[in-house]
Parts: C-alpha cells; structure tokens; sequence
C-alpha cells in the first residue's frame, strides 16, 4: 500500500495542500504508481507528530509492514529535527518505507521498490536512513549549539552595558524596611518571624522574600 501525507500549518490561513498534492501525484505519475490513499491535516508545525490525530491513525491504524508513506518535505513528519528523528526511527522499526522527495537518495522509487532485482536494496535503503537521521541529529545539535550561543553573546553584552539580568527584582512595600528593623532590634518584644509577618498582613513565603530582598546590597 502506497499513502501521501501532507500537513499545512493553522496558522497560515491562506495556505492550501495543493502544491504538494499537485508535486506527489506528479511524482505518482512519473514513477507509474497510483496512491491508495493521500492524507491531509492541517495543524500547526509547533505540535509534535505524536499529538498529530490524523498522522497519529495514518501511522498506528493504517500503515503496515512493508507499506510505503510518501511525503514533499521531511520536515513534514515532525515539529522539529528531534521529532522527525524520533518519526524517522519508528517508521523504520515498523517496516515502513518513507519517501521523501526532497531528500535525493529518499526519493528513488526504483531503489525504494524494487525488491527483485537487487537484494541489498532494502539494505541500502536502511542504510540510507541511518544517514539521514545522523545528519538530522548533527544539524540539530549544531543549532542547540547556536542557540546556546547567541544567548550567552547577548547576556555577556548586556552584562557589559551594565544591565541587570533577570527577573525584575520586586520593591519592598515602605513601611517594611522600618518595621523590620524594629522587628531585628526588638523594639517588636519577643516574638517570632510568623507573628512578626501576621502583624505585617503578609504570608511567611513573603516574609522571607522582602528579607531576602532587604539583606542583598540592591534592596538596601
């Protein structure tokens, strides 16, 4: 069995699936072969292809061993390169052979199919995805690796502009400071933190917060 899968983000409302139905029948016709069925979804790119509803039935219900899925781009499978790995490697172990027609050594469909005349196609074929997967695994540590960079080069350079990184520190209410020292001086009498914050109309959490606050060198 022979399926086409094409997914189209959400989020772009005046995109359609016809160009890549119109490229995966023309693969179809160029390769003589006709599609058992062609499944689309629309759904954001964000979503992994485990929470897909319509990829999910395609690849647990539908699909079987030695089936044959078809898709334009391989980063159709998945959310990301991670996701399409994980896809990849499950198709694989399934016994389903993937398609993919951007990929040149993805998209041979005499290597694909043909079984007969060449008995270390499936072989290669095998081959040809371990490859495809590590090359996926490389890109995407390098783009972690980017990533990772990019945010250590920016708070560097806002740390040597002398911007405070993080969260905003909170302002300690007026009266705290005050009543605090009080509280430390024991102008309060012998009472405890809790009472001290009950007194203060706030929580124990609070408490420790504005003390927090008030003993660095900023909240001073």
């Amino acid at each position: 069995m022979i399926y086409g899968y094409m997914r189209i983000s959400t989020q772009k409302e005046k995109q359609t699936t016809d160009r890549q139905r119109i490229t995966l029948e023309q693969y179809a016709s160029e390769n003589d072969f006709k599609f058992d069925d062609i499944k689309e979804e629309r759904i954001s790119g964000t979503v992994k292809a485990q929470n897909r509803e319509v990829f999910g039935n395609l690849k647990n219900d539908t699909l079987r061993k030695d089936d044959i899925l078809v898709i334009t781009d391989l980063d159709r499978l998945g959310r990301d390169a991670d996701d399409v790995i994980s896809e990849l490697k499950d198709l694989k172990a399934k016994g389903i052979k993937v398609v993919s027609l951007d990929i040149p050594y993805m998209n041979n469909w005499e290597k694909v199919t043909d079984t007969t005349t060449d008995k270390n196609n499936d072989s290669m074929y095998s081959m040809i995805i371990d490859i495809v997967i590590t090359l996926k695994a490389h890109m995407a540590q390098q783009e972690r690796e980017k990533t990772v960079s990019r945010i250590n080069q920016g708070l560097a350079s806002a740390r040597a502009k002398g911007k405070t990184l993080g969260r905003p520190q909170a302002e300690l209410p007026k009266d705290f400071i005050k009543e605090y020292k009080k509280f430390k001086n024991g102008e309060y009498g012998k009472i405890s933190a809790l009472q001290f914050a009950k007194i203060q109309g706030i929580g124990r959490s609070t408490l420790y917060k504005y003390i927090n606050i008030y003993e660095t060198p900023e909240g001073r």
